[in-house]
């Protein structure tokens, strides 16, 4: 019976900590696109002149990588896992791109 209980006692907690880490990760992620949209300025096309699309590409890149990092706290796990890639794709991005761990 004591056993019973204590294991019923363990499992709620460990559920409740799986509970308040998705919790986490949900607030987390809400906070990234928010940013991302914020940061998400319309871009202005001179007809005559026209932009750069890779360049605007990879600004666009960096800052999304910059802010999974900083939401992820520098974890490049966590931050792949935030931005919905791999982690070796992560570390290659950020190799292309000239982006440091902070």
């Amino acid at each position: 019976m004591a056993l019973r209980m204590a294991t019923r006692t363990v499992t709620r907690r460990r559920n409740s900590e799986f509970v308040d880490k998705l919790d986490s990760l949900r607030s987390t992620i809400r906070s990234l696109l928010h940013e991302v949209a914020a940061n998400t300025q319309p871009v202005s096309i001179d007809p005559e002149k026209g932009i750069d699309f890779y360049e605007n590409v990879e600004r666009f890149e960096i800052q999304l990588i910059e802010s999974a990092l900083d939401a992820a706290g520098g974890r490049q796990n966590r931050a792949a896992k935030l931005l919905n890639l791999r982690t070796s794709t992560l570390c290659t991005k950020m190799k292309t791109l000239n982006i440091r761990r902070t």
